[in-house]
């Protein structure tokens, strides 16, 4: 007997992409263990079905019991998978990188992620050819340089916010001059 708190999946399925998945808990759950076992395509289709599943499929707190029991996956690397499919395009679907750089890639900025980085050792790579130690090295460096240049944007908030208050007592000044006799 099914779960009562289960959502009937046939009314309620919406199409993710161009080829709708399974209505089917269990052929969804066997595509996945499939996909497992291929890499380049398959994070994007793993990502995509553990998507869908939690979105359309089982009653609120049951996907993190179904991932463990019926996938024999680390609701982390679930997660991660999820976001890859979310954030990487197509493209990257056809690399030999592995998922843990694919997930470095997904999140990175999304204006950095075809850009040319240059790396401690000097050399420059773009992220699709970098490990995922430097991949981890770039991130922290974009967000040094991002809190740098936030914190540099504070301050040039606060320097305008001054220079106006002291360009309002200039003018002030010339409009009501107080001349006083001694």
């Amino acid at each position: 007997m099914e779960n009562a708190g289960r959502r009937d999946i046939t009314s309620q399925a919406e199409e993710t992409s161009a080829v709708e998945l399974s209505h089917n808990l269990t052929t969804v759950t066997t595509e996945i263990k499939a996909y497992q076992s291929i890499g380049g395509q398959a994070i994007f289709e793993i990502g995509r079905r553990l998507k869908w599943v939690k979105e359309n499929d089982l009653a609120h707190g049951e996907y993190m019991k179904w991932l463990k029991e019926s996938v024999n996956m680390n609701p982390t690397t679930a997660q991660r998978f999820v976001k890859i499919a979310s954030e990487l395009p197509n493209r990257y679907s056809s690399t030999d990188l592995g998922w843990k750089a694919l997930y470095e890639i997904a999140t990175m900025p999304p204006e950095e992620r075809d850009n040319p980085q240059q790396l401690d050792s000097g050399e420059t790579k773009k992220p699709d050819e970098m490990t995922v130690r430097e991949l981890r090295e770039t991130k922290r460096k974009l967000a040094a340089a991002y809190s740098e240049n936030m914190a540099n944007q504070t301050l040039l908030t606060q320097a305008d916010k001054k220079a106006q208050k002291l360009q309002d007592q200039v003018t002030k000044l010339q409009r009501d001059p107080e001349i006083k006799q001694v």
